[in-house]
This record gives C-alpha cells, sequence and structure tokens, in this order.
C-alpha cells in the first residue's frame, strides 16, 4: 500500500469515526429528523409512480400530504374512540387489577416462605416480593413533573416529521444527485450499485415488516376478540408494534394479553388457549409471514439479529430496537460491498501478474 492511499484510508476512518461520535452525541436530535426521512422512504416509490406520468414532484407531494391527512383524520375518527374507550374501561378496573395483583404478590409470599425457611431458617422472613401495586403507581405520578421536558419534545415531534419528510419527498431526489455531483468519476458506478442494493434489501425488509406486523396484530386482535378479552384491539395494536422489535411481540404482548385475562377473572382453561394463541400466531408468523413476506431480504444468522437488537437499545432506546436491523442489513450489504471490490482487486492484479 503506497504512502498517499494509506493516509486517504486513514481520513476516511477518522471522518466515519467522528461522524458516529456525533451521530450518537446527537441522537435525540436527530432522531424525529431520521423518522420523518424514513416515513418519505416509504412513501417515495408511490410519488416517483405519479413523477413518471409527467407530474411535478412539488404538487404530488401537496396532494399526497392532503389525502394522507384526510386518510388519517378518518381512521382517527373510527379508531382512536375504540382505543380511548378500552383504555377508559381499563383506567376504571385499575383498582381491581391492584387488588388481584397485590393478593397474587401476597399468595406467592406466604406458600415461598416455608420453603425459604427449610434453606435459611429464621433469615427467611426478610426475603419477600416488596411489589405492591400503589406505591408503584405513586412512584410513576411522582416521576411525571421530570418528565414534562420529554413530553414537551414528542409534541415538538409532531410537527418535525411530517416537515422533514415532505422536504425528503420534495427534494430528496436532488440530494442524491448532489451526492453523484461530489462523488469522484471512478466510484459513481460503485456508489450506485451500493445504493440499489441498499434500496432493495431495506426497501423490502421495511415493507415487509409493517405488513407482518400489521397481520400478526390483526390475528392477536381476531383471537383475543374471540376468546373474550375486554381490551382486545388495545392488546392487539399493542402486540402488533411490539413485532416491529425481533423476539418482543410473542413475549411481551402475551404476557400483557395473559395479564390482563388474569385481572378480568379468566379461568385456567381460557388463559391455556390464551397461550397457544400467540404460539400459533408465532409460528405462523415465523413458518409462513417471514419466508413470504420478508424472506431473503434480511438473511441475517439469529445471533447477530440479537446482538444488534441489544446494541440498538443500548445506543437508541426504544427506536434503537426498531432501527437495529435495518442498520444491520445496511452494514452487511456495504461490507459485502468492500468484500466483493477487494476480492475483483485481487482477482485483476493476479491476471496482470500472469500475463
Amino acid at each position: 500500500m503506497n504512502e498517499g492511499r494509506f493516509w486517504r484510508s486513514v481520513f476516511v476512518l477518522a471522518g466515519l469515526g467522528a461522524a458516529a461520535f456525533v451521530f450518537f452525541r446527537a441522537w435525540n436530535v436527530i432522531l424525529p429528523f431520521f423518522l420523518g426521512l424514513t416515513a418519505a422512504y416509504f412513501v417515495n416509490p408511490l410519488v416517483d409512480r405519479f413523477v413518471g406520468f409527467g407530474l411535478r414532484r412539488g404538487r404530488v407531494v401537496m396532494v399526497l400530504y392532503l389525502f394522507l391527512f384526510g386518510g388519517t383524520v378518518l381512521m382517527a375518527s373510527w379508531f382512536i374512540p375504540i382505543l380511548v374507550r378500552e383504555a377508559s374501561a381499563a383506567m376504571t378496573e385499575i383498582p381491581t387489577y391492584a387488588g388481584t395483583l397485590n393478593a397474587l404478590v401476597d399468595h406467592i409470599n406466604v406458600h415461598l416462605q416455608p420453603f425459604l425457611q427449610k434453606l435459611i431458617g429464621a433469615h427467611a422472613k426478610s426475603f419477600t416480593i416488596p411489589f405492591r401495586v400503589d406505591r408503584f403507581l405513586e412512584s410513576v405520578l411522582m416521576s411525571l413533573p421530570a418528565h414534562l421536558l420529554d413530553f414537551a419534545h414528542l409534541g415538538l415531534w409532531v410537527f418535525i416529521i411530517p416537515f422533514s419528510c415532505f422536504f425528503g419527498l420534495a427534494q430528496g431526489q436532488k440530494w442524491i444527485d448532489t451526492l453523484f455531483e461530489w462523488t469522484p468519476s471512478e466510484h459513481v458506478e460503485s456508489l450506485l450499485g451500493l445504493l440499489a442494493e441498499i434500496n432493495a434489501k431495506l426497501g423490502g425488509y421495511f415493507r415487509g415488516i409493517l405488513l407482518e406486523s400489521m397481520c400478526v396484530g390483526l390475528l392477536s386482535m381476531a383471537g383475543l376478540g374471540l376468546f373474550g378479552v375486554k381490551g382486545a384491539v388495545l392488546l392487539g395494536c399493542v402486540t402488533g408494534l411490539l413485532n416491529l422489535v425481533p423476539f418482543l411481540a410473542p413475549v411481551v404482548g402475551g404476557s400483557l394479553a395473559l395479564l390482563v385475562a388474569y385481572f378480568q377473572g379468566a379461568s385456567f382453561s381460557l388463559l391455556l388457549g390464551i397461550f397457544f394463541l400467540f404460539l400459533l400466531v408465532r409460528l405462523f408468523d415465523d413458518f409462513v409471514l417471514i419466508p413470504l413476506i420478508i424472506g431473503h431480504h434480511v438473511q441475517l444468522h439469529p445471533l447477530i439479529i440479537l446482538f444488534a437488537v441489544l446494541a440498538g437499545v443500548e445506543v437508541g432506546g426504544f427506536f434503537g430496537l426498531i432501527f437495529a436491523i435495518p442498520v444491520t442489513v445496511i452494514a452487511k450489504v456495504v461490507l459485502g460491498l468492500l468484500v466483493r471490490t477487494r476480492e475483483e482487486n485481487l482477482l485483476i492484479n493476479q491476471q496482470h501478474y500472469y500475463s
């Protein structure tokens, strides 16, 4: 490796490291803009379809925003009252749920003491489950004033996300053209291939995971509704959202459904039916939905997925969980391109050597 190429590589790595440092330090500021551009990425194929008919991109985006706003208002007018009604019903049942959970904790403590006394003797009295629902709710209410700034940030996101999405749709193509103009001519073809491969895999994954999560949410909602569980719509929506994160929907969504059904006085057979419902939904998701909808777009080892999810929650919290797999897919595509380029260069050098 010559000296110029060495220093160029050093500067590139230093620049990437600095960009990563700034990204992680300013994550909370970057996140709403990132979400808006991600939404623009989802909708951009539809805009391109109308632009292909000879329409101006700016006008298409404006009309599309009007339709999306109208559709959102119509869906909200039908869907939100159901969620509010179920949430209000759940709030009125909180005292009953709290009493049931406290009684369950007391029951566990009573039956746990004889076993602990055999193991540690008189010290067993100090080992009890201290959880009480009323104390937990009191601590949550006491912590709300400290999180008022977070709620204000979320309110600001309501304006930032559509704003950045609009400019991503209206001017995104100009940004990509500028990127190609700044790229040296010898690397334009490689950059074009890289963006095309990322778009194919990432677009397929995003659209697939949204459709898959919608199916999982609807199946869970329908099953819980058939079992007569109150709040089936709300639980189905939560399960669908949790399905955006690998391994989370069957565990957390199923546990929430079982807990709510238990608080509602469900029998053991009904609880067992809910357990098998989520088990069947998970199996249907693994063996039918994922192969058909997502298929070959990801192709990541389960250990890599688990590592990516843990790293995502450490770096970005909940949204880090959601975007952990897409970032890993991009990293895999970039590394694959680098390996192929390296192999092609070695092959060319060998051909020159033998010729």
